[in-house]
């Protein structure tokens, strides 16, 4: 049982393939439903939140940081749906989402650009110059957005176990490939890496909490889990922060325990 995520550049072929994927492995395969999802779970506008998972964030969402409470949300939506394996998710920034799950296969799918021309201007029904004009946008956007986020540039081959060329080969061809790699031994579950995911789902729980308290800086926050033992670190603004922030954490689902250390105007809020 594993996880696999779809980095796919613009026109790439990447969707197709995923679906196909699916279907030779029985998996369930996700992208915009986690938007959807995360709209519905936190009350999110969905156009927002496809905003931020897929375009760079503007000089007002650094100082707010809106983008953050979005993925937030974002993230929460994607482990609840990975928690119990056999999934794919075909869409930006899946492997930055599940960071650190041993048992995710992360996959890019690239394309020549010649190819990914043709392959816009006849789905979107553009001319040549305008398809390359899109793909350019999208790409700076992605490139962007993972800089800011991350610090990482979303093209590089280390973010990735595998990164196919889907002009080089065929779809059947790279689903055989991903197959064989996912049903390896490195990437089955075992009980260390669900362990890793378990704690993810919790954090990501409360981050996303946390997200919809409007005076909650998520920026100031470090939020990790273990075994349902909660440590949040960081500043806050307020005793008053601190109080709602450890009142909300502790009605999480999954939340045992809460321990906090948030400086509040260079005093220290301690909860053991």
């Amino acid at each position: 049982m594993s996880i696999i995520t779809i980095s796919r550049g613009t026109m790439s072929g990447g969707e197709k393939l995923a679906y196909m994927l699916c279907k030779k492995l029985g998996y369930k395969c996700i992208s915009r439903e986690i938007i959807i999802k995360a709209a519905d779970d936190y009350g999110a506008e969905e156009h927002k939140l496809f905003e931020a998972i897929n375009k760079s964030p503007s000089i007002l969402r650094k100082l707010t940081f809106e983008k953050e409470r979005y993925l937030a949300f974002i993230q929460a939506s994607l482990c609840e749906y990975a928690k119990d394996d056999n999934l794919i998710y075909h869409g930006h920034a899946g492997h930055f989402l599940l960071k650190g799950i041993k048992h995710v296969l992360k996959v890019r799918i690239i394309a020549e650009l010649l190819d990914r021309i043709k392959a816009a201007m006849e789905r979107n029904n553009l001319s040549e110059n305008e398809a390359e004009k899109y793909i350019e946008r999208v790409d700076r956007e992605r490139a962007k957005w993972t800089k800011f986020l991350y610090a990482e540039d979303w093209t590089s081959p280390k973010l990735y176990d595998i990164v196919i060329n889907s002009t080089n080969l065929s779809i059947e061809n790279s689903i055989d490939a991903i197959v064989q790699l996912v049903k390896s031994t490195m990437f089955q579950t075992t009980p260390e890496s669900q362990k890793a995911m378990n704690d993810l789902l919790i954090s990501s729980r409360v981050r996303a909490a946390l997200a919809r308290l409007p005076l909650v800086n998520l920026g100031y926050l470090d939020i990790r889990a273990d075994n349902g033992k909660v440590t949040i670190n960081g500043r806050s603004k307020s005793q008053e922060i601190s109080e709602s922030v450890l009142s909300t954490s502790r009605e999480v689902n999954g939340v045992k325990e809460i321990k906090m250390n948030v400086e509040i105007d260079y005093r220290s809020y301690k909860i053991e």
